[in-house]
C-alpha cells in the first residue's frame, strides 16, 4: 500500500451519536453562564451570548415556529449578516427538527429572495434586511396580498432596523398554548443544515450536512487553536452562512468566539480597529482570509507598537504566500493554513514557515482518507499527478435534489471528487497543485495557475496576483497575470516578466505569463475573496478579447 497514492488518519475518538441540540444541552448544564459569543460593532458596541441565554431564547423561537406549523424535516432559510440573532435563529431551527438553509445575504428585492425560497422548498425564512426599507416594503406587500396565502412562507425578522409590522425575534411573546408546545427529539442522523455554494448559475448547489457529522467534526477546533494547545478565545469574522464561519463549532468545542459583521473587515482601513478588538477581548487566535493578513502586514509597525501578540493566525481559502511569515514573532507566534471545502470540511492543516514546501497542505485531520486517481479512476502510484479524492464520516451527505451532480461528484465507495489536482510524495506528503478547472492549456503545455500565482507572490513587488486563461487563436489559451503592486512600487511589466522567467522559464515551454495587467484593486465577493469572474471579465475587456 505504501507505493500507492493513499493516506489516512484514523479517528481515535469514539463516535458520539448525538444531535447538535443534545450537545448544546450538555454544555448548558455544565456551564450555563459561560459567555460563548461576543459581537463587536464598528462603533465600539459589545453584545454577548451565554449558553443559558442561547438555550432559553432559541427554545422560545422554536416553540413559536412549531405553533406556526413547522415540522421536522421542513426547510427554513436563514439569511443575513453575522449577529447574535442569527445564532439564536439557527439553533431555534435545529430545535424544531427542521433544516436550516444558509444564505449569506438577502437579494436586491424580496421577489428575488422568493425565488430562492421556492427553489429550496423553504416553509419559513428568518432574515435580516438590515436597514433596507424598500426590501421590507416588498415583504409586507407580498404578505398582505391575498393570492395563494396558504402557500406563503412564514417570515420572521432576525432584527428590526426600521419600523415594520413584521414580527422579529425580539417581538416573540409566547401564548400559554405556545409555551406548552413540546420540542421534538432530534435524530442525530437527520439533516441539520444546508450550505448553499456557488449560485452563479442561478441555482445554488445545496450541501446537506447531518447532526452527527457536525457533532463529531471536532477537528474544526483547529480554526481557533490549531489543536496544539487548549482552546481559547478566537476571533473569526467569516460569515455564519459559510462552513468556515459556522457558529456551531464554538458551541460544540466551548471556545468563545469574537466576531464582527464581515463587511467591516473587508475594508482595509479597519484592520487597526479589528486588532484593538482582538486585544480587548484577549483573543489568542484568529482566522483571517489572506487579504486581511496582508492588511496586517501593511500596518505591522502600528500593530506591533500595541504590544499584543496572539498565539496563532489561521488562514486559507486561496493561495498562501510564504512572505506572510513576516508576521511571526511580531504579532503572532505561529501561522497555519487550512485546506478543505464546504463539501468535506477541513481536511488538513500545515504551519506556514519560510521553509514550507510549495503546495504542501500538511497533515490530515482525524477521520480522513485521501487518494490520488488517474483519468480512469485508478489509484496512482506515489509521485504521480492526478485528482484528489477525499472520504470521511464527517463530510456532506449529498447535494440536495441533484442526482446528476451527486453521480458526478462521488466515486465508488463514497469518495468525493474535490476537483483539485495533486500528488502524494514517496514520504507521504500531500501536495496540491491546483484545480482541474484552473489548468491553462497553452498549446501542448498545461500551466497551473496556482504555480504561477505562487511564484509571483514571492516577488517583493507584488501584493496580490490572479492568473487567468485568455483565448488565443493559435494556442487555444494563453496565460494572463492580473496583479496589484505593493504601495509606492513602480515595477514595470518588462521587469516583472524578467523576474517571472527566472522562476518559471519562458512563455513557450515554461509557465511565464504572456500578458500582464496591473490593477489598483480587485473587485471582491461578499466573503472577502477576489471576484475572479469579474477580474477575468475586466481583463478580457482591457485586452479586447471579449
Amino acid at each position: 500500500m505504501e507505493d500507492l497514492s493513499y493516506l489516512s488518519r484514523p479517528n481515535p475518538s469514539q463516535i458520539r451519536y448525538k444531535s447538535i441540540i443534545d450537545v448544546l444541552r450538555e454544555k448548558t448544564d455544565v456551564d450555563p453562564e459561560k459567555e460563548i459569543f461576543v459581537e463587536r460593532s464598528a462603533g465600539g458596541g459589545r453584545r454577548s451570548l451565554t449558553y443559558a441565554e442561547l438555550m432559553n431564547r432559541s427554545t422560545n423561537i422554536a416553540k413559536y415556529l412549531i405553533a406556526k406549523g413547522i415540522r421536522p424535516e421542513d426547510s427554513i432559510a436563514i439569511i443575513g449578516p453575522n449577529s447574535i440573532e442569527w445564532i439564536i435563529g439557527e439553533f431555534a431551527i435545529f430545535m424544531t427538527g427542521a433544516i436550516a438553509v444558509h444564505f449569506y445575504e438577502t437579494s436586491e428585492s424580496f421577489s428575488e429572495t422568493l425565488k430562492i425560497l421556492t427553489s429550496t422548498k423553504s416553509k419559513a425564512v428568518l432574515l435580516d434586511p438590515e436597514s433596507d426599507q424598500n426590501y421590507l416594503l416588498d415583504i409586507e406587500a407580498y404578505l398582505i396580498n391575498d393570492i395563494s396565502s396558504q402557500d406563503k412562507p412564514i417570515v420572521l425578522l432576525l432584527r428590526k432596523s426600521t419600523p415594520s409590522y413584521l414580527p422579529s425575534l425580539a417581538d416573540v411573546m409566547l401564548t400559554a398554548d405556545e409555551e406548552a408546545v413540546l420540542l421534538p427529539r432530534i435524530k442525530p442522523d437527520s439533516i441539520a443544515l444546508i450550505f448553499t455554494t456557488s449560485g452563479s448559475t442561478g441555482v445554488p448547489k445545496m450541501v446537506e450536512m447531518d447532526h452527527v457529522s457536525f457533532v463529531n467534526a471536532s477537528y474544526m477546533a483547529c480554526l481557533g487553536s490549531m489543536s496544539d494547545r487548549p482552546i481559547d478565545n478566537c476571533y473569526n469574522d467569516r460569515p455564519f452562512a459559510w462552513m468556515g464561519g459556522s457558529p456551531i463549532f464554538s458551541i460544540l468545542n466551548g471556545n468563545k468566539r469574537v466576531f464582527v459583521d464581515n463587511t467591516i473587515s473587508i475594508k482595509k482601513e479597519n484592520i487597526l480597529m479589528i486588532w484593538n478588538i482582538i486585544m480587548v477581548e484577549h483573543c489568542s487566535s484568529a482566522f483571517f482570509l489572506p487579504y486581511a493578513v496582508l492588511d496586517i502586514l501593511a500596518n505591522i509597525e502600528a500593530i506591533t507598537s500595541c504590544g499584543y501578540k496572539m498565539y496563532a493566525i489561521c488562514t486559507g481559502g486561496q493561495h498562501i504566500s510564504r512572505n506572510l511569515t513576516q508576521l511571526c514573532d511580531k504579532c503572532t507566534e505561529k501561522m497555519f493554513m487550512i485546506y478543505g471545502s464546504t463539501e468535506v470540511g477541513a481536511i488538513c492543516s500545515t504551519q506556514i514557515t519560510p521553509e514550507m514546501e510549495e503546495g504542501n497542505v500538511g497533515s490530515l485531520f482525524p477521520g480522513y482518507e485521501v487518494k490520488i486517481v488517474n483519468d480512469k479512476g485508478e489509484t496512482n502510484n506515489r509521485e504521480m499527478l492526478g485528482e484528489i479524492l477525499v472520504r470521511s464520516s464527517t463530510m456532506m451527505q449529498s447535494y440536495r435534489d441533484a442526482p446528476e451532480l451527486n453521480a458526478a461528484s462521488f466515486a465508488d465507495g463514497r469518495w468525493f471528487r474535490t476537483g483539485d489536482i495533486g500528488t502524494i510524495t514517496k514520504n507521504g506528503k500531500l501536495l496540491v497543485k491546483g484545480k482541474s478547472k484552473d489548468i491553462i492549456k497553452r498549446g501542448g503545455l498545461k500551466v497551473f495557475t496556482s504555480v504561477v500565482e505562487a511564484a509571483m507572490s514571492k516577488l517583493s513587488d507584488v501584493r496580490e496576483v490572479i492568473v487567468i486563461p485568455v483565448p488565443d487563436s493559435r494556442l487555444y489559451e494563453e496565460v494572463c497575470a492580473c496583479y496589484i503592486l505593493e504601495e509606492n512600487n513602480h515595477t514595470t511589466e518588462i521587469e516583472l516578466d524578467k523576474k517571472c522567467r527566472d522562476f518559471l522559464g519562458d512563455n513557450v515551454l515554461g509557465s511565464t505569463p504572456s500578458y500582464y495587467l496591473r490593477f489598483n484593486s480587485f473587485p471582491r465577493l461578499n466573503n472577502g475573496k477576489a471576484d475572479k469572474v469579474l477580474v477575468k471579465t475586466q481583463a478580457l475587456n482591457r485586452l479586447n478579447l471579449m
